[in-house]
């Protein structure tokens, strides 16, 4: 049996994780989150997950878990910013994310615990490689979300240098689908689709022309999970469709399935946002057979999911 630590697993992806290894073979999962976070998401775990109240700054506290768990394998997934955060949002999230994780890197490679951290594979790229894009591409973010990830992504491996810390660094395309609340700021997909619920417009940075590589939720935890089981070790892997899709052509699948008038309001770009996004994935295939779910197909899973709301 593994013994799983989960970061961040009441989030939309972490619950996805969570029910993923729990489905799985012989594996224990246990759940890190501050106080006050909310674990909604877990509830339909409950008696089957253990929950750890904590911060990523609790270094003491988190050894403790480690130790009295003999916990095998970390995924984290803490992050408190959007790709459309500004500075001062990064300078927060540097203090209480990205400098805490390297002494959570130490711990792990003192005990030989394996690590599999979630960057993020529509941000850390940027503009300025031809598309695909391909894990040994340079890095060049150009928000501060993807420079978030890039810096974590940096100290991970110097920490493999320094001690042997095996890791994993995984880089999703745009996670979507069931479990993803309308009601929120990040996902196209998730948020054209409350506003069509509530009959109200989509504010568009740009004209709608920009690309980008979404991927089912469940393909990614599916594929997480995987990819750990094999042991898959000091390695970085995309983990998309590898198709690209405009903004407009999501747009027009939501209005088809939903048969919704969904509007579009669409204003200036942003110098935050990149121009195409699609991911390279024949290094996740070298792994796994891994066929993901349509977008299509995908879509009408979340808007139905939705619709029990």
């Amino acid at each position: 049996m593994q013994t799983i630590l989960i970061l961040g697993g009441a989030g939309f992806i972490g619950a996805a994780l969570v029910k993923r290894f729990l489905d799985g073979e012989d594996c224990r999962v246990l759940v890190l989150e501050p106080e006050g976070a909310d674990i909604s998401r877990l509830e339909p775990f409950s008696g089957r997950i253990s929950l750890v109240r904590a911060t990523l700054d609790e270094g003491a506290l988190i050894a403790d878990v480690l130790d009295c768990n003999h916990v095998d394998v970390v995924i984290h997934l803490v992050s408190t910013m959007i790709p459309g955060s500004g500075l001062e949002h990064f300078q927060r999230e540097t203090a209480s994310v990205v400098n805490p994780s390297a002494g959570l890197f130490r711990l792990c490679a003192q005990r030989g615990v394996r690590l599999v951290y979630f960057s993020s594979g529509g941000t850390v790229y940027g503009n300025g490689c031809g598309t695909p894009h391909r894990e040994d591409d340079a890095l060049r973010p150009v928000s501060y979300y993807g420079l978030s990830k890039s810096l974590v992504e940096e100290m991970i491996r110097f920490e493999q240098r320094r001690s042997g810390l095996e890791y994993l660094i995984v880089r999703p395309s745009n996670a979507y689908g069931p479990g993803q609340k309308p009601g929120r700021k990040q996902g196209l997909i998730a948020v054209a689709a409350g506003k069509a619920m509530k009959g109200e417009p989509l504010q568009i940075w740009g004209d709608g022309s920009a690309v980008r590589d979404y991927i089912f939720v469940d393909d990614l935890a599916d594929a997480v999970y995987r990819l750990v089981l094999k042991g898959v070790s000091c390695e970085t892997v995309n983990i998309g469709s590898g198709k690209g899709h405009t903004v407009n052509e999501v747009l027009d699948i939501l209005r088809r399935l939903m048969g919704r008038d969904l509007k579009a309001e669409y204003t200036e770009r942003r110098g935050v946002d990149v121009d195409s996004i699609v991911l390279d994935c024949s290094r996740l295939r070298s792994y796994i057979d891994f066929r993901p779910t349509s977008l299509e197909d995908g879509i009408k899973k979340f808007t139905d999911s939705i619709g029990k709301i």
